[in-house]
């Protein structure tokens, strides 16, 4: 992977994104919530499993200021 840089004229001139806002405007809630739940990507969390997660442990590193 290659990180390219851009001037400010260069990234007015990109495409915008690919978005349909129109489509999503339209979306009910149950929509959303249907597409929420059969998203295998993005598997929701049960109240069983939720109980489980931990909180993570304090960075190792001190900040400096």
């Amino acid at each position: 992977m290659t990180i390219e840089k851009y001037t400010l004229s260069q990234v007015k001139s990109l495409k915008s994104d690919r978005t349909n806002w129109e489509r999503v405007e339209r979306l009910s809630d149950s929509d959303i919530t249907l597409a929420a739940n059969t998203d295998k990507d993005a598997p929701l969390v049960s109240s069983h499993n939720e109980k489980r997660f931990r909180r993570g442990s304090k960075p190792r590193h001190k900040l400096f200021r």
